[in-house]
């Protein structure tokens, strides 16, 4: 499978993602000191990585994995904002409105790999029933 050209913003966009992650795991364990939360945005880094590796190699399913999980990192990060903004939660040092610009950049990410990755699915889509038609 050709990369389109959807599915290579969807390979930069991960890179870059994957560039803020090590910012974010590096800020994690030096700066807050919270060596448990940097484990966990390991390994959810490791898993976004996981699943753009799978669609580099032309697995269908690594395309919806990252759709899934941005549309989850997507609601997660409104509700914890919203809980935080309102003081239903103490959101301790990860506190969205000191960190907003980190709040923005995932926001981005996130969005930027979900138009990207469902463009580049539909695209996927439309070129399988094209050759299918064509093998008919």
């Amino acid at each position: 499978m050709e990369l389109t050209r959807n599915g290579k913003v969807v390979v930069v966009t991960s890179l870059f993602r994957m560039i803020f992650g090590g910012y974010l795991i590096g800020n994690d364990l030096y700066r807050f000191n919270d060596a448990n939360s940097a484990l966990e945005v390991l390994l959810i880094y490791g898993v976004i990585s996981l699943f753009a590796t799978l669609f580099i190699v032309g697995k269908k399913y690594g395309l919806l994995g990252l759709i899934g999980m941005d549309i989850l990192f997507i609601g997660s990060q409104i509700v914890f904002t919203i809980l935080s903004v309102s003081k239903l939660v103490d959101p301790g040092l990860h506190d969205p409105l000191t960190n907003w610009w980190s709040l923005l950049l995932m926001f981005s990410f996130s969005l930027l790999t979900l138009i990207f990755s469902l463009r580049a699915f539909r695209e996927i889509s439309l070129s399988t029933r094209v050759h299918s038609k064509i093998s008919d």
